[in-house]
């Protein structure tokens, strides 16, 4: 039986692979911090065999007693935009990929999966394939690259299947309250108008269901080692996305598109090519993206 041992399972990410994994019986041991919020996991918390991180070594001895067959480490210091470029915290990341790295001496393990990130290519402007160039323009994207190294000759000097996730524009239920489809619902709920920039970038957006089904495909299957982009399968422009949201909700909201300078290196279209990734795990049904847009909305709006 597969068991995955999944860090970062009370974020966002996190807590909708958890869910999908329960639902297909694949056994779950949750690792995180005895201050953690598990609100994100609520429904399924149960079913999860979780550990605290903060049990000074008795943390790795429970996870070796466990036995994962699986490690997907989802878990990240500094995601909010503010933490982005603060170099010490970021740094921290670094230890945790190595204690779990060194663990997999005494584990049985068939995959150790990484969540990298788009922000790794830098400033893009078209669709981008995991062989264009890596130009990384924040100390998240710079740390995240280093992780990526250390995973990749930690793996080849142990013969681990390593798998190194470039994960793109995700939205859905349970994203943090300040990320852009929530508050953007709030104040459209409570105000009258909103500044933004011109809005004309354009976004590959993934429906996290449709994120959470190709993680179960990528545990499930027998795939190479390597880097893989994971991406939604169309653009569309965030102004486009925003007027969806404004007609749904609050029709006479005013959106002010351009009250707001792009920031220096605004990335102006932002889409992997999933190519690779399919020709591994086969060809992706994604979620049409107006019931998946409709489902998050009317998660948010319930709140």
């Amino acid at each position: 039986m597969r068991k995955v041992l999944l860090t970062g399972i009370t974020g966002f990410l996190g807590s909708h692979i958890a869910e999908i994994l329960i639902q297909h019986q694949v056994e779950v041991i949750g690792l995180k911090r005895s201050t953690s919020n598990l609100s994100r996991c609520t429904s399924f918390a149960d079913a999860i065999k979780w550990i605290d991180l903060d049990n000074g070594s008795d943390w790795k001895a429970q996870v070796i007693t466990q036995s994962p067959t699986e490690i997907i480490h989802c878990a990240w210091i500094g995601v909010e935009a503010n933490d982005r470029n603060q170099w010490s915290l970021q740094a921290k990341n670094i230890a945790l990929l190595i204690d779990l790295l060194e663990l997999t001496q005494r584990l049985d393990l068939k995959k150790f999966i990484f969540l990298g990130s788009q922000a790794e290519y830098g400033n893009i402007s078209h669709k981008v394939s995991e062989d264009d160039a890596v130009q990384p323009m924040s100390a998240y994207a710079s740390v995240k690259l280093s992780c990526l190294q250390i995973l990749k000759t930690y793996s080849e000097l142990n013969n681990i299947n390593w798998l190194w996730l470039r994960v793109f524009s995700v939205f859905g239920e349970r994203e943090s309250d300040n990320w852009l489809i929530p508050s953007v619902v709030n104040t459209m709920k409570t105000k009258s108008e909103m500044d933004f920039t011109g809005g004309e970038q354009r976004y590959a957006y993934l429906y996290a269901g449709d994120f959470a089904k190709i993680l179960l495909s990528i545990v499930e299957s027998e795939i190479k080692s390597g880097i893989y982009n994971v991406s939604g399968n169309h653009t569309l422009t965030l102004k486009s996305l925003l007027v969806q949201i404004r007609d749904a909700i609050n029709p006479s909201f005013l959106l002010n598109f351009g009250a707001i300078p792009y920031r220096e290196n605004q990335s102006m279209h932002i889409e992997g090519d999933i190519t690779k990734l399919t020709n591994e795990i086969g060809m992706i049904d994604f979620t049409d993206f107006n019931v998946a847009l409709s489902k998050t909305l009317n998660y948010y709006l319930s709140k």
